[in-house]
Parts: C-alpha cells; sequence; structure tokens
C-alpha cells in the first residue's frame, strides 16, 4: 500500500501567486458598478454621454440587475410601488400612423372610433381604480394634438379638477399640446402630463412619419415649462437595434431635468397593424431597459408598463428588483389587455410590496399668469 500525504495549501504561496495576476482578473468593475457607485454619490445629473449609457446596458446581465437594485434602494423606497389606472377616454379614429397603434384610422384592426366619455363614466371609473388601490389615473384621447378641439378640451379640464378632488394624482396623454393649453392643465390640477418618445431619434421615422421627434420634445418642453410632471419613455420590440434602446435612454437622461416618471412598454402586437408579427419582448430585454434607467435617472417613477401581461410574478419580480417602482392595472390599457385588480394585489402581498400614496408637488404655481383659451374651433372628436 502507498500512502499519499496529504498536501496542506501554502496560503503564503497562493497569495504571492495572486500578486502576481492582474487585478482586473478577480475584482473587474462593470460600468454597470463604476455609474451606479456614481449615481450613489454623486446624485442626478444630465451630462450622460451615450457611450457611457450604452456600457451600463451592455453590462453583464445580473451585475447589471444588482447595481439597478443598489441605486433603487438608495434612491427610492424600494418596497413602495406606485399603482397607476388608464383609461382611454376617446378611442380610435386617430389620424395618426404610428406602427403599433391599433386606433389609427389606417389600419383595419377592428377597433371602432368613439367620441369622448361623458364626466359620469369617467369619474365612475376613477372612483372604482381608487377603491382598489390606484393612486393616479391617466387619462388617454387618440388624438394627434388638440388643436381645434376646444368644447373637448374644456370637458377634460373639468375631469382633471374633478379626479384630484377625489385626493387622487392626475395624467393625461393627449397628443401634442401648445404652451396655453400646458397652462390651462396645471391650472386645473394636472399632476403629470405623458408624451413618450417611443425609440431612439435614428429609429423614429421607421415607426412613425405624421409627427416629428421634435414635435414630441416640444411638447415635453411645453408640460416641463408650465410646471407638470413630465411622464415619458418609450416602446422595445418595435424591430430596433440595442443601440437605439440606448439612444432613448440617452435623450430622456440628458433632457434638462429627468421626467417625474420613465413607462418601459413592451410591444403588445396587434393584428392589423404593421408591427403584428413582432416577436415578444423577453423578461431579460425589460430588466436590462429598467436597471439602465434606474442607473442614469435615479430619482424618476420606472413605470413597468405595457406587455406586464405576458410575464409571470416571478418575471415581475425581477423587473421590480431591477428599479421598476409603477406599474399600470387594470383590466386594459387603452384597447390591449393588462392585469387586474385581484391578480395585482395578489401579488403585491405575495412580494411584500407596499401601495406607493399619492404624491402631490405644488412647488411651480403659475396658474396665476393663466389667461382664458383662445377661442378655437369646436369638434366632437
Amino acid at each position: 500500500m502507498i500512502l499519499i500525504k496529504s498536501i496542506r495549501p501554502n496560503r503564503r504561496a497562493f497569495s504571492s501567486m495572486l500578486d502576481l495576476q492582474p487585478r482586473s482578473l478577480y475584482f473587474s468593475s462593470s460600468a454597470a458598478a463604476v455609474e451606479a457607485e456614481r449615481t450613489i454619490r454623486e446624485g442626478p445629473r444630465t451630462d450622460w454621454k451615450r457611450e457611457d449609457i450604452k456600457s451600463v446596458y451592455d453590462s453583464p446581465l445580473l451585475d447589471l440587475l444588482f447595481h439597478g437594485a443598489q441605486v433603487h434602494r438608495h434612491a427610492q423606497n424600494f418596497r413602495e410601488v406606485q399603482q397607476c389606472t388608464l383609461l382611454s377616454i376617446k378611442t380610435g379614429g386617430c389620424s395618426e400612423d404610428c406602427s403599433y397603434c391599433p386606433q389609427s384610422s389606417r389600419y383595419n384592426t377592428g377597433l371602432k372610433a368613439q367620441k369622448l366619455m361623458n364626466k359620469d363614466a369617467v369619474l365612475e371609473a376613477a372612483q372604482k381604480a381608487k377603491e382598489a388601490g390606484s393612486t393616479r389615473f391617466c387619462m388617454g384621447a387618440a388624438w394627434r394634438d388638440t388643436i381645434g378641439r376646444k368644447t373637448n378640451f374644456i370637458q377634460i379640464l373639468e375631469y382633471v379638477k374633478e379626479i384630484r378632488g377625489m385626493g387622487m394624482e392626475v395624467c393625461c396623454t393627449l397628443g401634442m399640446i401648445e404652451k396655453q393649453q400646458a397652462l390651462e392643465l396645471k391650472k386645473a390640477g394636472l399632476t403629470a402630463y405623458n408624451h413618450n418618445l417611443d425609440t431612439s431619434r435614428e429609429y423614429y421615422p421607421n415607426v412613425i412619419t405624421t409627427r416629428t421627434y421634435d414635435e414630441r420634445l416640444e411638447t415635453i418642453n411645453h408640460v416641463r415649462e408650465a410646471g407638470i410632471n413630465v411622464c415619458s419613455g418609450g416602446i422595445i420590440g418595435l424591430g430596433e437595434a440595442e443601440e437605439d434602446r440606448v439612444g432613448l435612454l440617452h435623450t430622456l437622461a440628458t433632457l434638462p431635468s429627468h421626467p417625474e416618471s420613465v413607462p418601459i412598454n413592451a410591444l403588445v402586437a396587434v393584428k392589423g397593424t404593421p408591427l403584428e408579427d413582432q416577436k415578444p419582448v423577453e423578461i431579460w430585454e425589460m430588466i436590462r431597459m429598467i436597471a439602465t434607467a434606474r442607473i442614469t435617472m435615479p430619482k424618476a417613477m420606472v413605470r413597468l408598463s405595457a406587455g406586464r401581461v405576458k410575464f409571470t410574478v416571478p418575471e415581475q419580480a425581477l423587473c421590480f428588483l431591477a428599479g421598476a417602482n409603477s406599474i399600470f392595472t387594470g383590466e386594459k390599457l387603452l384597447t390591449t389587455p393588462n392585469n387586474d385588480f385581484d391578480a395585482d394585489q395578489s401579488m403585491f402581498k405575495l412580494l411584500g410590496l407596499i401601495p406607493k400614496a399619492p404624491s402631490f408637488s405644488d412647488d411651480v404655481d403659475v396658474s396665476e399668469d393663466v389667461q382664458p383659451l383662445k377661442e378655437a374651433v369646436s369638434s366632437s372628436g
């Protein structure tokens, strides 16, 4: 029998061997780690370079997830998630050619155009949403803009006042608006205005031709200058490259001030639209977008928006971990399916999430300077 003497590790020799190796082999830092640390140390900034955001986005997935969560826990109450409800108050018949949208009059999606909902129906929906736990009520109208819609616009101002009186945050997405209309919405009590950029400036013409990128940015500027919170994000799964996703985040992160909320939508492909055959977005793509948005815009509400219905509760949990802290809840998002209230309440209980209370920022008060709207052609469209 041959006895083999056990060999005890020589720790000193092993340490010496490590000293001879580049430390980067053992302690390499990803861009997500570096930029997350900087964000935590210095706070939000708007001087991001596109290549820096790309480096964060391209970081190893688990590293990106971890450091998105790190920034989230530093900048937000990480267990709080805001529940929002989005109601289509004027559906279909839109003149725009957004390739993803079933409400465009250019596509045969089987959706019938409807007039603006009446006040009682809107307020009933808002009350139901509040009772189910939503603290922000969003109203969407399928219009290119609000020019020439004085009667409708005055009705919407009344809806805003009434819903704000319920103690809810109020958001609208009505297409392009002018400076005077933004001031009127502020005076009525509007909390936020949603106007998504959708994708990068470079890819945008492949998706929409009836409204320019600069027109979208102009509306966002009117909203900001009126003292209304800006809600602006985009959609992934439109056929864009990862570089376009980075471009979208770069535009948002370098605005004069970061949007108060950044919706991250996954395309819900609708039959009859030009994008009906797009492949579904994978959860890993959502996580990359959410975590990168969180690191680059730490104070923003990052909203896990359209397409959430296709993700399981464990998959959604990863999104919350990466930095998402808001969802749209209710049976529909405008015209596409969404998770219902009961399912979300069960998920909140399972994950230990806390509903976020409404928050009202009245720091900017421009109502004293608002003049009545100029006469415009009335429309019931």
